[in-house]
């Protein structure tokens, strides 16, 4: 048993191993980075394997893209802060869906008239906002009571 594996959280059992994450040159095919680690998910590890290829690869600037189990907003943000570009597609897993609630993606906004629109296509009117734990909320109500049914 290596004494620096550790069990590893993976699709609903564990595994005791290592994650190897890989950085590939788009332009030339070629593995550049392949740090390993012994934390089971992505998530988290796309700025430091993006600097570690920017290393490898001796540029300045460097666009990183990666699937979706790489999202994580203060691995974008640290990515920017780098001078890192990132593309990674925001995850679609929330609560909302998970609990056969419509999500935020199944309400539009408006640019023209300020206002979003229900699944239904009622329109939201503006109650208030406020702050929970630290996230800035908005509360918007329809204008016209509705009911959402799906059959």
């Amino acid at each position: 048993m290596d004494p620096d594996a550790r069990s590893m959280k993976t699709r609903g059992t564990g595994v005791v191993g290592y994650n190897v994450q890989i950085a590939v040159d788009a332009k030339h095919h070629l593995i550049v980075a392949h740090p390993v680690t012994n934390n089971g998910i992505g998530r988290g590890q796309l700025t430091s394997v993006a600097k570690l290829a920017r290393t490898e690869m001796g540029v300045d600037k460097l666009t990183a893209v990666a699937d979706r189990g790489y999202y994580e907003s203060e691995e974008i943000l640290a990515c920017h802060e780098a001078g890192i570009t990132a593309f990674v597609p925001k995850t679609k897993a929330s609560g909302a869906t998970a609990d056969d609630r419509f999500s935020k993606e199944d309400f539009s906004y408006d640019a023209e008239k300020n206002e979003y629109r229900c699944p239904a296509g009622e329109r939201l009117i503006w109650r208030y906002k406020t702050t929970e734990r630290s996230l800035k909320l908005a509360l918007l109500e329809l204008a016209v009571p509705t009911v959402l049914v799906e059959r």
